[in-house]
């Protein structure tokens, strides 16, 4: 799907931008030091490993995270990501000094030094990865989210939106419009983790647009999912409660 094709594609980017900082600041390093007898190209490989490599999970987790703020706080969204991005920048400082003297290159776990090298350079580096991909999160909504599905055995790409519901039916699903059903060959378990907040599942066989929600219903023991379009879908029980 587009948006899921999109984020990966903004790692990948992440991961070559960090990887190129750290072939370019290990050369610089070795032009610099070379010529120094205690100069070891392993140290300047330790400390780039790091204090640059170690960030790209915290860019995967980074982008998850600022996800979750646009979707609750979205009207203090800049205002967080800034606090956020500071706070990243604290907190792996102090991860990598721990690192660094669990390995034996410093003394003590905060080593003075190294706040100078840090915030001197690679922080720099962080804090525009952090607020590049604030930057990505915020204004990823407005490219249309689309899913490929097939019409007959014409593939089509129609917009996430005009999905009201989901059905798995054997190896395939059924995703049903205001008046079309499609097609995709798909596991639902797969495809709810990439619908994912926007659809929620509520059995095994079913997924649901949360936009199109209506109401719940109850009769004896079942709980039903109402749309609006009035179809009435049943709730799995493990699937309870429902939260939309």
């Amino acid at each position: 799907m587009q948006f899921i094709a999109n984020e990966k594609r903004f790692y990948f980017l992440s991961i070559a931008l960090l990887t190129l900082i750290f072939i370019i600041t290990l050369v610089q390093n070795i032009i610099r030091y070379s010529h120094h007898s205690s100069y070891s190209i392993w140290t300047s490989i330790i400390y780039l490993s790091v204090s640059v490599l170690l960030f790209i999970p915290v860019i995967v987790l980074g982008l998850q995270i600022q996800k979750k703020i646009k979707n609750s706080y979205k009207k203090w969204y800049w205002i967080l990501n800034i606090g956020f991005a500071l706070l990243v920048l604290l907190l792996f400082y102090v991860l990598s000094n721990v690192i660094l003297h669990s390995l034996g290159y410093f003394e003590n776990y905060i080593d003075s030094d190294y706040a100078r090298y840090y915030y001197g350079r690679e922080a720099l580096y962080h804090l525009f990865f952090v607020l590049a991909s604030a930057a990505y999160v915020y204004f990823q909504k407005s490219q249309k989210q689309t899913i490929e599905v097939y019409k007959g055995r014409k593939l089509v790409t129609i917009p996430l939106e005009m999905i009201h519901w989901i059905e798995a039916e054997g190896h395939y699903l059924n995703l049903y419009t205001q008046t079309e059903k499609y097609l995709q060959r798909n596991r639902i378990g797969v495809l709810a983790k990439q619908l994912h907040p926007d659809f929620i599942r509520i059995h095994r066989k079913y997924i649901v647009n949360k936009n199109q929600i209506f109401a719940m219903e109850k009769e004896k023991r079942e709980e039903y999912i109402v749309l609006k379009s009035k179809e009435r879908l049943k709730i799995g029980q493990s699937f309870k409660p429902i939260e939309w």
